[in-house]
C-alpha cells in the first residue's frame, strides 16, 4: 500500500484516508518487518545508536566528577541510574516520538528535523548529564566529607561555582568533542533516516504500480 500526504481536494477517488496514528503505526510496523536491514538501517537502528552515544558521554562526565571529588565506589549505582541510564532512555523516547515521527509523517522540513534531533541529542547527552553529575557528585562528596563548603550565607554559591569551574577545566576539551560528535551524529542519523524513508516510499510506489499492472493484465486476459 502506497501512502501519500495530500490535501482533501487532492485525494483521488477510491483512496483510503488514514489518520496520523494509523499511518505512523503502519509505517513503523513496515520498517520493523522490512527484510533487508541495510536498506533501512537508519530508521531501524539510528535511534539506538544515538542513545548509545548518550550513554558514553554521560558516563565520561559522571566518572570525571567522581574522580575529582574522590568518591571511589560510593554511590556509583545510585548516580548511574539517573545520570547515565535515564537520559539514554529519554533520548530514545524523544527521538522516536519527535524526530522519527516527523520524518514518517512528513510534518516538518529537513532542516527543522535535523535541528530537533540535534537539540534532543545535546540536551540528553551533554546538558542534563553535566548539571546532574555536578549536583549528584557534590551531594555525595559533602556526605563523605571529601569536599566541604567553608563559606556561609550567600557566599556559599560563589564558593561552589568557583570550585566547579576550577575542577571542570580539564573536562572542557572533552565536552567540546562530545558536543561536536553529538551534533554530527544526530545530523547524519536524521539525514539517513529521511533518505531511508524516501527509499521506502519509492519501493512502495513501485510495488503498487506492479500490483496495478498485474490486475490490468488479469482483466485483459478475462476479457479475451
Amino acid at each position: 500500500m502506497y501512502i501519500e500526504r495530500g490535501k482533501p481536494d487532492e485525494i483521488p477517488k477510491g483512496a483510503i484516508r488514514l489518520t496520523k496514528d494509523e499511518v505512523l503505526e503502519y509505517m513503523t510496523d513496515l520498517i520493523h518487518k522490512w527484510p533487508n536491514t541495510m536498506e533501512l538501517w537508519a530508521l531501524k537502528h539510528g535511534n539506538p545508536i544515538l542513545a548509545s552515544s548518550v550513554v558514553i558521554s554521560s558516563a565520561v562526565i559522571l566518572n570525571f566528577y567522581r574522580k575529582k571529588l574522590q568518591l571511589r565506589n560510593y554511590g556509583r549505582f545510585t548516580l548511574f541510574l539517573p545520570i547515565v541510564l535515564a537520559p539514554s532512555i529519554f533520548n530514545q523516547i524523544y527521538q522516536n516520538s519527535i524526530t522519527t515521527k516527523s520524518i514518517i509523517l512528513q510534518e516538518d522540513c529537513p532542516i527543522c528535523i535535523n535541528t530537533q534531533s540535534m537539540f534532543i541529542q545535546l540536551g540528553t547527552g551533554i546538558v542534563y548529564p553535566l548539571f546532574s553529575s555536578i549536583g549528584g557528585t557534590y551531594m555525595f562528596a559533602c556526605k563523605m566529607s571529601t569536599y566541604n563548603l567553608k563559606s556561609s550565607g550567600s557566599k556559599i554559591v560563589k564558593e561552589f561555582a568557583l570550585h566547579v569551574m576550577k575542577i571542570s577545566r580539564p573536562l572542557y576539551n572533552r565536552l567540546t568533542a562530545f558536543v561536536i560528535g553529538h551534533v554530527l551524529l544526530s545530523y547524519m542519523i536524521s539525514h539517513y533516516q529521511m533518505n531511508n524513508l524516501e527509499f521506502l516510499r519509492i519501493k512502495m510506489l513501485q510495488q503498487q504500480n506492479e500490483e496495478i499492472e498485474t490486475l490490468r493484465s488479469s482483466e485483459q486476459i478475462r476479457n479475451k
